[in-house]
């Protein structure tokens, strides 16, 4: 029996040191030599067999894990560590339900368990449940008002739902228990870029950096907001170093190309452009283009260029727009609607169109198809 436990020993240092195949294999060894000799030690059986699925979990072997969680159940109906088990294996399988029903057998053993309550949390973040999730991670933050994976999770969970200013109150709380949470200084440079609080976004995404100087939220993030801030020159240094390490990305390439033509380097945003409607007819491209063709006044290419991407995609009523525009701009006015008469379907009605017509910019259009940049952990 002493050489049992030693080996149980041995298998439970191998699980804590992350050496989930040896110590799988270790305690499958251990439960074939209880049940060769018929050993009926609960105990021993029930260690060997929890050590088992853990490391089976550990490996993500949910399905495999689950019945000898179960198992243990079976010996010892309120064994909280096989009842975190199957919770955390329902969780691998994002079968919330389940999940969720042993964490509240957790809660009942435990009630203020604040760590069990903020999986709860997670997990009706994770069915959309907002309410509900709310409730208990500012019931877990009440049992625990530093408890880091509640203030990260209510705050991406008031991120999500644009309530910013209440996911800033728990992130930098976050941030003054450890200031090196890079994913969520970015988050917060992302809230302040979004509110066009430029200076103070890239003072977060600086402090990112200082972390780790290639991460691409970052990166991202101070370029777009030295774009925001009109400083094209200095954001052309950190588009390039995006676009160099991820050339095929158009997003990253079209943010290169404009930062070129803001600074009238036409040829190069140029050059950009067309490399990406090689790809892909992307109307971010094609409004890049359509920017430099108006600029150079070389309006039959902006034309042949609308009517071509109008000729894959005819229901698109930004490049419908663009279109009268540079006929407006050309001084053809005529012509703006004679576009109206061929696309006038995808318009509300005549005013529609011309409204649109008197309002419309390059910049204006541009912003209505921007997406906000949001990096959810």
């Amino acid at each position: 029996m002493e050489s049992l436990i030693e080996k149980l020993e041995k298998a439970y240092n191998l699980l804590k040191e992350q050496e989930f195949e040896e110590s799988q294999k270790l305690f499958t060894d251990i439960l074939s030599s209880l049940e060769k000799d018929k050993i009926d030690d609960k105990d021993l059986i029930i260690k060997a067999k929890l050590g088992y699925a853990d490391s089976l979990r550990e490996q993500l072997y949910f399905e495999e894990a689950i019945p000898i969680y179960e198992e243990i159940l079976s010996l010892e109906p309120n064994f909280k560590s096989a009842l975190a088990g199957l919770a955390d294996s329902y969780r691998g399988l994002k079968d919330w339900d389940k999940a969720l029903f042993y964490w509240f057998k957790l809660l009942e053993i435990e009630p203020n368990d604040y760590l069990v309550i903020t999986r709860i949390a997670d997990a009706y973040r994770k069915k959309n449940d907002y309410e509900s999730a709310e409730k208990y991670y500012l019931m877990a933050l009440n049992i625990n008002p530093k408890n880091k994976f509640a203030l990260m999770g209510i705050g991406d969970l008031y991120y999500k739902h644009k309530k910013y200013n209440r996911a800033l109150e728990y992130w930098k709380t976050l941030l003054e228990i450890n200031p090196k949470f890079i994913n969520i200084l970015t988050m917060v440079g992302n809230i302040y870029r979004n509110w066009k609080q430029f200076d103070k976004a890239i003072d977060y995404y600086q402090k990112a950096l200082e972390i780790d100087r290639n991460n691409f939220y970052a990166l991202y993030g101070i370029a777009d907001a030295l774009r925001g801030k009109r400083r094209y020159r200095d954001a052309l240094k950190y588009w390039k170093k995006l676009y160099n390490n991820d050339p095929r990305n158009d997003r990253i390439a079209t943010r290169l190309a404009d930062c070129y033509t803001r600074l009238s380097k036409y040829d190069e945003a140029e050059n950009i452009y067309t490399e990406i409607m090689k790809e892909n007819p992307s109307r971010y491209a094609v409004i890049g283009l359509i920017r430099i063709y108006m600029e150079k006044k070389e309006w039959k290419k902006g034309i042949n260029l609308c009517e071509e991407y109008l000729g894959k995609f005819p229901n698109d009523p930004r490049i419908v727009i663009l279109l009268a525009k540079i006929y407006e701009n050309a001084g053809q006015k005529e012509k703006t609607f004679e576009v109206y008469e061929k696309y006038s379907a995808i318009f509300n009605d005549r005013q529609d169109f011309t409204s649109q017509l008197a309002n419309s910019t390059i910049e204006n259009i541009e912003s209505e198809i921007e997406e906000f940049h949001d990096n959810s952990y």
